[in-house]
This record gives structure tokens, sequence and C-alpha cells, in this order.
């Protein structure tokens, strides 16, 4: 019988479901950060969701370092979407930090958008940790 410890199709499998996990939770508070309130606020809680989601991102990336060729070929197309979601997602913070007044929510629609997108890009790449 197979240690399940040291199976390598089990450790993926729990690590896949711990990227869930994490995923579920980080997707459950998208919801409550819309361009709405203070300006100050909503970049903070962008911040602090741009910041587990990336770490979620480096920490699939540095895993996929130790499994096979193909699947870090295909990981590499996902990471590279991800790192261009990032880099949008940025573009458009530092939009709404640098805009004045009240445009800023206009502007933070777009935003809550590449968030999304973000998000999504991540959820595609854990799904291939099953």
């Amino acid at each position: 019988m197979t240690n399940q410890k040291t199976d390598p199709i089990f450790e993926r499998q729990e690590y896949h479901q711990s990227l869930m996990n994490k995923m579920k939770i980080e997707s459950s508070s998208v919801d409550t950060c819309r361009p709405e309130g203070e300006k100050t606020l909503y970049i903070e809680k962008l911040e602090q969701r741009v910041k587990t989601l990336k770490s979620i991102a480096e920490d699939m990336t540095e895993k996929s370092k130790n499994l096979g060729k193909k699947f870090r070929v295909e990981f590499e197309e996902d990471r590279k979407m991800i790192e261009e979601y990032y880099r949008t997602l940025k573009e458009r913070m530092n939009n709404i930090r640098q805009t004045s007044g009240e445009a800023w929510k206009e502007l933070g629609k777009g935003t809550s958008s590449a968030l999304e997108d973000f998000i999504k890009g991540i959820k595609n790449a854990v799904s291939k940790f099953k």
C-alpha cells in the first residue's frame, strides 16, 4: 500500500484543496471590496486582497518547480496570464490613487473588475493542481 504522505498524487490533491480553501475565503472577500465610501479605505482593502492573492500565486509558482515538465509548461502559461492581470490591477490601483474628487469611484468599478480577472486567473491555475 502506498504511503499517502509520500504519494505525489495525494500530495498534489492535498495542496490543491488547501489552495481552494484559501481562494474560497479570498473570493468571498471581493464582494466587500467595492468602490464605496472613502477612497483610502477602498485602496487598503484592495491592497490587502492583492497581497494575499499574490502570495497564493507565488506559492503556486514555487510549488510548480517541483512537478513534472508538462505541468510546468502548462502552469507557465497560466502564470504569465496571472502576471498580466496583476499588472493591470496595479496600474488601475495607481490611477485611483492619483485621481481626485469623486472620479475615483468610476475608476474603482474597472479596478474591481480587474481584481475579479486576477482571481479567475489564479483559480484557473489552482484547478491544474488536481
